[in-house]
């Protein structure tokens, strides 16, 4: 496994983490604007990931590691909120991440 593709994974999944709290929190047109600009760019990233990854396991790093940081980012908008970590969510998104990882590590 390559990681060059694996690297534009991760920036792809951390700009879609972008996106997706933009589709939540946008109110003007500017917002909307730099939401779409994510949207391009993250799915620009992921398909340079497939030339380096097979569809399969790029598909599945970038759904995962994409839960993961916009899972982090609620998690710490939370806490800086006031409200308490979940610890059963933190259990449950670093089973993804094993998970993610175990995938990787078995395309070698």
């Amino acid at each position: 496994m390559s990681n060059k593709g694996f690297v534009f994974v991760i920036i792809g999944a951390i700009v879609e983490c972008g996106w997706a709290y933009g589709l939540k929190h946008a109110n003007s047109n500017l917002e909307y604007g730099i939401t779409a600009l994510l949207v391009c760019a993250s799915f620009f990233i992921f398909m340079q990931a497939f030339k380096y990854l097979p569809a399969s396991v790029a598909y599945t790093l970038f759904v995962g590691f994409g839960a993961f940081f916009i899972v982090l980012a609620e998690m710490a908008t939370d806490y800086y909120n006031g409200n308490e970590i979940n610890l059963l969510r933190v259990f449950f998104i670093a089973t993804l991440l094993a998970g993610v990882f175990g995938l990787k590590r078995l395309e070698k």
